[in-house]
């Protein structure tokens, strides 16, 4: 059994995928670190819409991954999970703005994440992504997952 190096990442798209991080982190710190509870609030708020926000960019990943390597056919049911995962961290979001002690959502978006990334990983080669694009999304999955996992930690530390 041989051993081949991984691809290289591009270095513009390992730059913007952590900054992208960027804002789900700031928002995981202020609700875990804020003294009033009204601002570690809007801090929950503002993560659970931006964490639909990130799920909304990987399914038009997916969706526009899908287009380009069956232009004329595209798979209806990756078309359609693509979506589903859009849908979902929607829902999540509203479920947290509606709901103020919907903390719990955060581990679903984690959830999410994991669900979405063991989809990439199984057939983002087969929709045409490039080689490098599995390792970029184990990276930031990860990073992903752990800022969401903050979110609960924030509720159990505050007591809501």
């Amino acid at each position: 059994m041989s051993y081949a190096p991984p691809p290289p990442l591009p270095r513009i798209a390992v730059r913007l995928g952590f900054l992208g991080l960027a804002p789900l982190a700031i928002s995981a710190l202020v609700s875990l670190y804020a003294r009033a509870p009204g601002v570690a609030h809007w801090g929950v708020i503002s993560f659970a819409i931006y964490a639909a926000t990130l799920l909304s960019f990987l399914g038009g990943v997916r969706c526009g991954f899908e287009l380009m390597s069956a232009p004329a056919a595209p798979k209806p049911g990756r078309l359609l999970l693509s979506a589903l995962f859009v849908l979902a961290g929607w829902a999540l979001a509203l479920f947290v703005v509606v709901q103020p002690g919907g903390l719990s959502a955060a581990a679903a978006f984690a959830g999410l994440f994991a669900l979405h990334y063991m989809w990439d990983h199984k057939s983002a080669a087969e929709a045409g992504a490039p080689a490098w694009y599995p390792m970029l999304r184990r990276a930031l999955t990860g990073g992903t997952m752990i800022i969401c996992l903050l979110i609960p930690l924030a509720g159990a530390l505050r007591g809501y």
